[in-house]
Parts: structure tokens; sequence; C-alpha cells
């Protein structure tokens, strides 16, 4: 009889705490989005009063246009240089069966768990010798370094969730690797690498420590941007900068979520 009693309670327990938890992880959003659309000249909270002023002065500052712009253009050239390189790394491992596969695994996957201030500190002297530092293609090339991890993940897990033997049975049917790839790998893994990407980009998006390394005025990204202004003064205009990088963070994911269920409502009526 104590059982079910325990059981709720336990339940119950896990709830409660899983709010709290959001609560808590959810409060900076709920409090930024007001005072974005605040009409005092610095950041306070609750409001006095509501106004799109602080949106308007953030999309007419050339400072502002410029860091949006150049982290887009960061931000989509790391997401295609990761998808490319991070399938290709999936494939030979997973698919290739290569010796010390899983030494090669965890040496894929050591960007995304070294702490990114040594990534930059190692990352600057090698930048910085083939003139790179300030320049867009710079921070680029590092950013997809540290993103190439996280489409490797996601297309090895989507190699590991179907049988080679499918391509083997294209190969001896006379198919050869291209169309292979083409025919049946690929739609395999497809999904596994637009949420690669994805993922590759919000990477790209939100990083800043390495990009405090390697940018300058001309190749500024946003969150690096948004440092140097909150360094100088408090106005809104972060808040509203800060709420346009929610948004995107929340569509990306959303994105990524309405990818997954698509694909695995796939893989159910193939099965």
């Amino acid at each position: 009889m104590m059982w079910p009693l325990f059981n709720r309670l336990v339940k119950a327990l896990s709830l409660a705490v899983t709010a709290v938890s959001m609560i808590y992880m959810l409060t900076p959003i709920l409090v930024i989005v007001p005072v974005s659309f605040s009409s005092d000249r610095y950041i306070s909270f609750p409001v006095p009063g509501y106004s799109l002023q602080w949106y308007e002065k953030m999309l007419g500052s050339e400072g502002y246009r410029l860091a949006i712009w150049n982290t887009l253009i960061t931000g989509t050239s790391v997401a295609a240089i990761a998808a490319i390189f991070g399938t290709l790394a999936a494939l030979s491992i997973v698919r290739g069966k290569v010796r010390f596969g899983r030494a090669l695994t965890g040496l894929a996957v050591a960007p995304l768990i070294m702490p990114q201030i040594i990534v930059a500190i190692g990352a600057y002297p090698i930048v910085a010798s083939v003139g790179l530092i300030g320049t867009k293609l710079g921070v680029i090339l590092v950013h997809s370094a540290i993103a190439l991890p996280l489409v490797f993940i996601t297309v090895s897990s989507s190699l590991r969730s179907y049988s080679p033997n499918m391509e083997l049975a294209a190969m001896t049917l006379g198919a050869n690797d291209w169309h292979t790839f083409v025919h049946v790998t690929w739609p395999m893994i497809r999904l596994g690498v637009i949420v690669g990407a994805i993922f590759a980009f919000a990477a790209s998006f939100d990083e800043i420590i390495i990009a405090l390394f390697l940018t300058d005025a001309s190749s500024v990204t946003l969150p690096v941007y948004m440092w140097n202004e909150l360094r100088f003064q408090m106005e809104p205009t972060i808040a509203a900068a800060s709420t346009l990088a929610i948004v995107v963070s929340l569509s990306l994911l959303s994105a990524v979520a309405l990818l997954q269920r698509a694909g695995h409502k796939k893989f159910r009526e193939q099965r």
C-alpha cells in the first residue's frame, strides 16, 4: 500500500524540481525581453513604460548592423564547413571501419569538450602566423573546428541507426560508391547532417571567447559587440540585441525539434 503513495510523492517532487529549474532558467529571458521594450534610458526592471526606440536604435546603428552581418556570414560558413567535414569524418570512422576507431572518435569530439579559452589561446598564434587575425576567415576556421564535432555526432548517430547491410545490398546489385551514397546513405543521414549544421550555426552564433581573441572592429561578431557595449554603457539597446539573439536561438531549437519529429515519424512508417 505504501508503494503507490511513494511513487506519487516521487513524481510530485520530480515535477516540482523540474518546474523550479525551468523558472530559474527562464528568469533572465523574462527580464531581458521586457527591458528591451523599456521607455527608460537605462536598464531597469520593472520597466516604467514600453517603446520600440531601442530596436530602432539597434537597427539604425552601423556597428550593430555590421556585427549582425558578420555573425550571419560566419555562422552560415561554419555550418557549411562543419557539415561537409563532419559528415566525411563520420562516414570514415563509422562506415569505413578504420583502425583505432574509438581513439579517432575521441579525437573528433575533443574540440567540443575542450574549454574554449584553451582553444582560443592555442588558436591565436596559429591564426596570427598566417595573417588572419581580425578577419572573418580566421574566425570561421576556428569556429568550424569546434562545430565539426556537433555534425560528427549527429551523423554518426544516424549511421548507427541503420544497418550497413543496406549499402552492401546496393553495391551487390551493381551500384558504385557514388550511387550507393546518393540513393542509400544520403537519405539515411540527411536529417543528421541538417540538424548538425543547425547546431554548428548556433554554436558559432553564440560563441564569444574565441571571437574576442580573433576579431577586430571590421570582423566583430554580435556577442563580442554586445560585450564591448556592455562595458561602456547600460542602454536597453543591449537588451534588444539580446532579445534578437534569443529569438534566433529559439528558432534554431524549434527547427531541430520539428526535423527530429519528422524524422522519427518517417522512421516509424518505414518500420
